[in-house]
């Protein structure tokens, strides 16, 4: 028996070990292949300003104070760019992913701890290969830390649970508070709505109040605002934001009276499934089985279905509102759908899962299917794509199709070799297709995808344009908050001139105004950088100034909008000695 009783679990920690390895691969894989977008230029930045300066309390970019965020996560940059001795795309999104599989593995490890492996891994698969976890690990920002701060808090306490010392509550406010150094104390908050139910059912709360457990959260704390504290203590004069005020306004003036991201009440009702595709189906069925049969499942399901709600509440009583603020929900989603799968038996004929189930069957092998045509008419009949080849991009697509269809098949055929308990037998083609299409698209058609734009090529043209000139004489045009990206990418030492774009522009004596046509008339040599769509809305005398065409431009994406197209870089080398004004930026050697 002891024999047996070993083998399985050694079985057991196989299929764990395999899990984590396919989460590795699935955030790890291709990580750097991008170029920064959206919110990431400013991780990047402000992590280059800190090693610039030496100075890692009060973040800046460009030189201008921007104190949006708690440290933590420019530190954990600086130190891995410390360690690998560069400061690139893979770097800044390193803690992001290591943060994945943080979550990955806590998920699987509370599953396994609290109902059974197959939970755990179950679990564990549904929430790797959900659209919320890999997209948001796969980026630079802090919301893949905040999550797993949650999940491996959550673990502690219920692997502790019944250990009401010191060393429990010590590490479990030290997971707490230091994680909150990543975001914000919205995980602080979001860990103590969910050990709450469990809390207050088994009168477990009143341990929390002794002296030894209250000193643990007074060191928590003491911990969590330390920086902030020292941040404020240390506040250069020119230094405008602090880091106190940071707290108060991104916490709970944003919670009361939000001053951004106002979005309708009922916007985590389709953020939610969004966040768990593929898996909305399943999830959704689950849910409704759940509360249905409430009062047939174990305590430790109350508990589940207790911090879904009231997870749900918390994020939607927020005043301020954005799809992803509500992620730390995604793992209790997917526990809760591996519980209900895996019991699937006990409520039948009228559980809705099979239904749920036959639907996601559908969802996704009709995916792969329609992936494979589309990318094959692609292939066989090119659209008109702005002169950028399609081939690259149909061919990725065709080959991502194919594996997931062929892997389901095989996946198919060997489930009753690699499942353990029967519910996973009819789960795990769903997840190897689930795996594929999601790593498909993540690690490598986006990559593809990125050549077709070739944003790295025209980035080092920028580089190149811009080597040798003075940051002083590189002019980029901002409207709004200034591109930390392209200050990211410029590499300067020192700030580069920012210009202000105006809706409209009043007469010669507007400083923004000024402030540009200064820049431009300087008979010195420099570099202007600006989307199109400020450059096509400048009045004559502006306009007058510039070449008619950018020296070099962003390339055309494949299906662009009209909006996008207009919002594409373009850059003028002013003042070049080979560059006449009116030839668009061409060189004589060029026209």
């Amino acid at each position: 028996m002891n024999r047996e009783q070993n083998t399985l679990t050694e079985r057991y920690e196989r299929l764990d070990m395999a899990i984590l390895v396919l989460a590795c691969v699935l955030v790890f894989f291709a990580l750097g292949g991008r170029a920064l977008w959206g919110a990431e230029g400013r991780w990047a930045t402000i992590t280059r300003e800190m090693m610039l300066t030496g100075d890692y309390f009060h973040p800046t970019i460009n030189g201008e104070p921007y104190f949006d965020k708690p440290l933590l996560t420019y530190w954990l940059i600086a130190a891995l760019a410390f360690v690998s001795g560069a400061l690139n795309e893979l770097v800044v999104r390193l803690p992001s992913a290591i943060a994945g599989v943080a979550a990955v593995w806590a998920t699987l490890r509370l599953g396994r701890h609290l109902w059974s492996p197959a939970v755990g891994r179950i679990a564990a698969m549904l929430l790797l290969t959900s659209y919320g976890l890999i997209s948001q690990s796969r980026m630079a920002a802090a919301d893949t830390e905040n999550l797993a701060t949650v999940m491996l808090a959550i673990l502690w306490y219920w692997l502790r649970r019944d250990k009401n010392n010191f060393i429990t509550f010590i590490v479990l406010y030290l997971i707490v508070f230091v994680g909150s150094l990543c975001k914000g104390p919205v995980a602080a908050v979001v860990t103590a709505i969910a050990i709450l139910p469990d809390a207050i059912a088994g009168k477990r709360w009143k341990a929390f109040l002794r002296p030894a457990p209250l000193f643990a959260l007074a060191i928590g704390i003491a911990i969590y605002f330390a920086p902030f504290i020292w941040s404020s203590g240390t506040t250069p004069a020119s230094y405008a934001s602090s880091g106190l005020a940071l707290v108060w306004q991104e916490n709970v003036q944003r919670f009361f009276s939000p001053f951004d991201h106002k979005a309708p009440f009922y916007t985590y009702i389709h953020s939610v499934p969004v966040l768990i595709l593929p898996w909305a189906p399943l999830f959704i069925a689950a849910l409704i089985t759940g509360v249905k049969y409430f009062a047939r499942l174990d305590k430790n399901t109350h508990w589940l279905i207790k911090v879904i709600a009231l997870i749900f509440v918390f994020f939607t009583l927020s005043g301020s509102r954005r799809s992803y603020y509500i992620l730390p929900i995604i793992p209790f989603c997917a526990l809760l759908t591996a519980v209900i799968l895996t019991r699937m038996k006990e409520f039948r004929p009228s559980c809705i899962i099979p239904a749920g189930f036959t639907i996601q069957k559908w969802i996704l092998f009709g995916a792969a299917a329609l992936e494979l045509l589309v990318f094959l008419a692609l292939l066989i009949v090119p659209p008109r794509s702005a002169g950028v080849s399609l081939a690259g991009i149909s061919l990725a697509g065709i080959l991502v199709a194919l594996a997931a269809i062929a892997a389901a098949i095989v996946a198919s055929m060997a489930a009753h070799r690699l499942a353990v308990q029967p519910e996973e037998k009819a789960f795990l083609p769903l997840a190897v297709v689930a795996f594929i299409l999601m790593g498909g698209f993540f690690c490598v058609q986006q990559n593809v995808f990125e050549e077709s734009r070739s944003e790295h090529q025209f980035i080092n043209k920028i580089q190149s344009a811009t080597a040798w000139i003075p940051p002083d004489r590189i002019g980029l045009m901002y409207k709004g908050e200034v591109d930390a990206k392209m200050v990211f990418y410029l590499g300067k030492g020192t700030p580069v001139t920012l210009l202000r774009h105006e809706d409209k522009y009043a007469d010669k004596k507007d400083p923004d105004k000024k402030t540009i046509m200064s820049f431009l008339q300087s008979d010195q040599l420099g570099v202007f950088i600006a989307q199109m769509r400020y450059v096509s809305a400048f009045p004559a005398e502006l306009s007058s100034l510039l070449p008619a065409t950018p020296t070099f431009e962003e390339k055309p994406v494949p299906f662009e909008s009209k909006k996008a197209r207009e919002e594409r870089w373009g850059v003028w080398l002013l003042n070049s000695q080979n560059t006449t004004p009116g030839t668009g930026g061409k060189t004589t050697n060029e026209k």
